[in-house]
């Protein structure tokens, strides 16, 4: 989310809620609803010593490192950079979550990737393993933006085309989610409803987060005053056990 979420999104005794949040930064915006975990992240090189906030639980890896507008570095520039990642971790003695990554490009336009050799998310990990040898990382996070929920199932576990994300043996964390700015609310709403359940079902996901920023208007889940959208209002109330 670009801000805060507020109390709508808290637990109550009519829908689940929200467990944690995290807005690409180290530090929560300020506000927001008490008693919902912030989960700070290490962008990118600009972020690297920190401070991450107090009491944090988990901390994200980089984002999207395999983009050239993002936080823009190869397999291996990722990997000398994770030593400051695993030191702030340390110092607060929390878990670590791996870059963040999606498909930059692919064989035919390589121009969106850090490493034009390296178009799609799985390649980008096993390089960074590979160039990162005995690194902490205890979660694998990644994006998802297709708009079918056999799609997204395939990109985590895995088919004839794609490798998935459980090769990796590490829980998985799908930090970004949605429809892209191509479909409707409607398209949005059907979409999370069935993807939702498919994320609480699946043994290899540990955490989840909807894209809920201003890139993809249809897919907020907050107005501008604050109040749930309706597919706020559906995201709230999806029965949720992931943690």
């Amino acid at each position: 989310m670009n801000v805060a979420p507020g109390s709508v999104f808290a637990p109550t005794a009519s829908a689940p809620g929200i467990s944690w949040w995290y807005d690409w930064s180290t530090q929560p915006a300020s506000g927001g609803a008490a008693g919902i975990p912030f989960v700070p992240m290490i962008w990118g090189t600009g972020s690297l010593n920190g401070p991450i906030a107090a009491g944090s639980g988990f901390l994200l890896g980089f984002n999207e490192p395999n983009f050239s507008g993002q936080s823009n570095m190869t397999p291996v520039q990722a990997a000398q950079n994770w030593p400051s990642v695993e030191a702030l971790a340390k110092a607060q003695g929390i878990p670590i979550v791996s870059p963040g990554v999606n498909f930059c490009g692919s064989a035919s336009d390589t121009s969106g990737c850090s490493d034009p050799n390296v178009t799609d998310p799985y390649t980008f990990l096993k390089d960074f393993f590979t160039a990162c040898t005995g690194c902490e990382v205890d979660y694998i996070a990644v994006h998802w933006y297709n708009c079918d929920l056999p799609s997204l199932q395939a990109y985590i576990d895995g088919n004839a085309t794609l490798e998935g994300f459980v090769q990796f043996g590490k829980p998985i964390w799908l930090t970004e989610f949605a429809c892209d700015t191509t479909h409707s609310v409607a398209d949005q709403q059907a979409y999370m409803q069935a993807a939702v359940p498919y994320l609480e079902s699946n043994p290899n996901v540990y955490r989840y987060s909807w894209f809920s920023a201003s890139p993809i208007p249809n897919a907020l889940l907050a107005a501008s005053d604050g109040s749930l959208t309706d597919l706020g209002e559906t995201y709230v109330t999806l029965p949720q056990a992931c943690q």
